[in-house]
């Protein structure tokens, strides 16, 4: 069950992260700020997702996170008629995968070694 959760929770956290800061914007035209409102939630939720997940779920974890944001973007933009939202949406994931891997894989290298450094008598 944990397996499980750690695939679906971070997809579903970055899906509703992103619909509550911009896909609630009927143009398209966002500000600053929520943007900057996501990726602070994107963060927090990496950094939950890093601490949380054991060595061996950390894959889902990347991939669940990163699935979420490109659906949501998808979604969100897949409306324009120019099709130019898949280069749009290409640079959205490609920089969610980098920064995702980098977010999980440093917070669960610290909580790992607190842990070790905790476990030292």
């Amino acid at each position: 069950m944990r397996a499980f959760l750690s695939w679906i929770l971070p997809a579903v956290a970055t899906f509703a992260a992103w619909w509550l800061f911009l896909g609630t914007d009927e143009n398209d035209n966002y500000s600053v700020l929520q943007v900057a409102g996501l990726v602070v939630v994107l963060i927090v939720i990496g950094i939950a997702a890093g601490w949380l997940a054991r060595s061996s779920e950390l894959l889902g974890v990347i991939v669940s996170a990163v699935v979420g944001v490109a659906a949501a973007c998808w979604a969100s933009w897949s409306d324009d008629e120019s099709g130019l939202f898949v280069v749009g949406w290409g640079m959205v994931v490609f920089g969610t995968v980098l920064s995702t891997v980098l977010v999980v894989m440093i917070t669960s290298a610290f909580r790992q070694s607190r842990q070790r450094r905790d476990a030292q008598p």
